[in-house]
């Protein structure tokens, strides 16, 4: 599971309907083999800190990234953008 911490900061940050359009379009801009791999998975984590404004440390991405690659996640299947939504609302 990922950083309970860090995962509040993004769910605070996504609250904001500004940065929840951002989200959303990064989230929608890759595709299952981008995130198939732990560079594709962390660039997505990289965009997303910086359209969030968040710090993370070089752990915590390799982390985030690695657990993305783990759930095999497709952000174009309306079902997996449903069980992204799900973890990123704590659902």
């Amino acid at each position: 599971m990922l950083d309970p911490r860090l995962l509040n900061t993004f769910r605070g940050r996504i609250a904001n309907p500004m940065y929840w359009r951002r989200t959303h379009r990064i989230l929608r801009s890759y595709s299952r083999y981008d995130l198939a791999t732990p560079d594709g998975a962390g660039a997505m984590v990289d965009h997303l800190c910086g359209a969030l404004n968040v710090q993370i440390t070089p752990a915590q991405r390799a982390h985030a990234a690695n657990w993305i690659v783990s759930q095999r996640i497709d952000p174009q299947h309306p079902w997996h953008q449903m069980r992204m939504w799900g973890v990123v609302n704590g659902s």
